[in-house]
């Protein structure tokens, strides 16, 4: 009953089903079949009638991004400054659902039950908890992991863990530090966007299965878990690219940067934009014989964790979340150090108009609060802003 009630209300609601339909469907296509369809919504939303003058379009960044919406419905969300750079993103509401009929068909790809719950843990405060209820989605907010966190977890008992790598990690140790890890033997953890790097190594031996999901704000689902262990490329959602510093692309299982089209987007239009991070592209054949591209060797937004004497709460995450919600307006790039034996914290910073670190005052004053470190401010010389500093968040120097 409750099954059929959620269909219900999702037809009255958000029409999330509608969206899990076509890519149910989508999902059993070639890659031939794939690229059709793709350079169909670009001819429809983006006005690209060709794969040739596609590639003839030049490879865009954020400052590229427009500074307002390009159609009157939409929705706004902005970015969790996990990149070190806030941005503002517009998303017609036409399409608005499509993210959460990707998580959900991954989820059924590592073989959710109707009856198994998620355990998503989310930016900000739910606010459409009752319309998750009934899908058996429990969703809470990562900014706020309380013992509160802890009980509901325990009481519900999810299958799935779902939601950004940093505060995945943050919960589970605090999970295991409680004595609780018994109960993770039968949860499988859908790791997102951020790099798995180490995460992976201390979280596997506990948990019955470690997928990883990746994607940016700007195209939030990249890659989707196959259920065998990859990243696989939804070509249903945009274009992925991997190329080199040139330009160019470069051969399948060659590192590069990765590129990504978001042909849905016709609010913040997003056209071979090079994010930033690096990754690995390759065409897999999985156990029913059909082939598709995936993700992997992903350098991208690590953030290490430290849990130890010298701090008052662990190391993660945490840490930097505040900062594109307090500082967006002040600074344009940012990373953290770490040195925990010196008890300090190093913030470095791009600012956008003059160099004014009183402006600062009040992450050095939430630091020392809540962590009972110091914090000392530096630019971020450009020269040192180099692919593998920038995709270290947070970085931990023992």
């Amino acid at each position: 009953m409750k099954k059929l009630g959620y269909w219900i209300i999702d037809r009255m609601t958000f029409g999330q089903n509608k969206f899990l339909k076509e890519f149910n469907k989508l999902d059993k296509l070639t890659i031939p079949e794939l690229r059709n369809f793709q350079i169909g919504r670009m001819r429809e939303n983006l006005g690209i009638n060709s794969w040739a003058e596609f590639f003839n379009r030049p490879i865009t960044y954020k400052k590229n991004l427009p500074d307002y919406p390009m159609i009157t419905e939409y929705h706004q969300h902005e970015t969790s400054g996990s990149t070190g750079e806030p941005r503002t993103i517009w998303v017609p509401k036409t399409s608005w659902y499509r993210k959460d009929a990707v998580f959900t068909r991954s989820w059924d790809r590592l073989g959710r039950k109707p009856k198994d719950w998620v355990f998503r843990l989310m930016a900000g405060d739910p606010r459409y908890a009752w319309y998750d209820w009934w899908r058996n989605v429990f969703p809470t907010n990562y900014r706020k992991i309380t013992q509160k966190t802890v009980d509901d977890f325990l009481r519900i008992k999810p299958k799935f863990i779902h939601g950004p790598g940093g505060s995945i990690r943050q919960f589970c140790e605090l999970l295991i530090e409680q004595g609780h890890a018994d109960i993770l033997k039968d949860v499988i953890i859908e790791w997102c966007s951020e790099s798995a790097t180490n995460h992976k190594e201390r979280l596997e031996p506990f948990v019955k299965g470690f997928h990883q999901q990746y994607g940016l704000a700007e195209l939030p689902t990249v890659g989707s878990p196959d259920g065998e262990g990859n990243i696989r490329i939804v070509m249903e959602q945009g274009v992925v690219e991997i190329i080199d510093e040139t330009g160019i692309a470069v051969p399948n299982g060659t590192e590069g940067f990765i590129v990504v089209t978001d042909f849905n987007n016709t609010a913040t239009p997003i056209v071979r934009y090079k994010c930033g991070d690096r990754g690995k592209m390759a065409e897999y054949t999985n156990r029913d014989g059909l082939s598709y591209y995936i993700l992997y060797d992903i350098i991208g937004r690590g953030v290490d964790y430290y849990n130890g004497p010298e701090v008052k709460k662990p190391i993660g995450w945490s840490i930097v979340s505040p900062i594109s919600h307090t500082l967006r307006d002040v600074i344009s790039k940012w990373r953290v150090e770490v040195m925990p034996k010196k008890k300090i914290v190093i913030l470095y910073v791009k600012f956008k108009d003059r160099v004014d670190y009183e402006k600062l005052s009040s992450y050095r004053n939430w630091i020392f609060q809540e962590y009972g470190l110091d914090t000392e401010f530096k630019i971020l010389e450009e020269e040192k802003y180099d692919i593998y500093f920038k995709n270290k968040l947070v970085r931990v120097i023992l």
